[in-house]
């Protein structure tokens, strides 16, 4: 059974979530999260891992608790976001299947995180998860290569929160689900169909505009035949080269 047959059967065991394929140097790749590791490091992660179901606005964890597991998000979507000092909340991060959600190597968590519809969770108890990556530099690369990817997409979106006008926040939005739900094809040629798992009033929050903001730039994208809306949380988009030119370069 592959790993995504796997994730949608019901009560799968944590052992299919570790599925590993083999890879040269006895390096192995887990699950959908993509992490290398040993053959031993995999074995360790089995028999320490446990899997765990979110329903649609399930809080996983909460900002500045102490961390007590390191969440692999194995399916779903999921929105991290910190409280501010006015009692509002800010969404800094949405996360996909085969992302990080906590880091590993701190103490406490550094954002709220909660399940966008129903999600599944993979949980490796912290301390003995780090003990595992001191011992297996594969494993220790391939964790902060994802932290690294996860550190670039802050500092863009602080650039895109300073500096983009209303109109290139929503096209560099679009643009950067798109690559993320379409990894194999990054130059994005070809028209693409895309899943909003976030409602409008999430991505506003997300991009620092207001809920009439965006619904105001996905209808000019609209009249522009940039896009298509067939249902309020799909979005066919058609003419990607002019939407990068929305969005200037910070796109590319």
């Amino acid at each position: 059974m592959d790993i995504i047959t796997a994730i949608n059967t019901k009560h799968t065991s944590t052992r299919r979530y570790l599925k590993s394929d083999h890879q040269t140097n006895d390096i192995r790749q887990f699950g959908v999260v993509g992490l290398m590791a040993t053959t031993h490091s995999c074995a360790y992660m089995r028999d320490i891992a446990s899997s765990r179901n979110l329903a649609a606005g399930e809080t996983l964890c909460w900002e500045d608790d102490p961390i007590q597991y390191t969440y692999l998000l194995i399916d779903g979507t999921m929105k991290a976001y910190k409280l501010l000092p006015n009692g509002r909340s800010q969404i800094t991060r949405f996360m996909t299947s085969g992302e990080i959600i906590s880091s590993p190597l701190i103490d406490n968590y550094s954002y709220s995180t909660e399940a966008l519809g129903d999600c599944t969770i993979l949980q490796l108890p912290q301390k003995r998860f780090d003990k595992i990556m001191a011992k297996d530099p594969a494993l220790m690369k391939s964790v902060f290569e994802k932290l690294s990817i996860e550190l670039q997409q802050a500092q863009k979106q602080i650039l895109l929160l300073g500096r983009m006008p209303a109109i290139e926040r929503v096209s560099n939005f679009l643009l950067d689900i798109a690559k993320r739900q379409n990894p194999q094809n990054p130059l994005l040629k070809a028209d693409v169909l895309i899943t909003l798992p976030m409602a409008r009033v999430d991505i506003a929050d997300y991009l620092g505009l207001t809920i009439e903001t965006v619904s105001r730039a996905f209808s000019k994208f609209r009249r522009d035949g940039l896009i298509d809306l067939p249902r309020p949380n799909l979005v066919h988009l058609h003419d990607q080269t002019r939407l990068r030119e929305q969005s200037r370069s910070l796109a590319d």
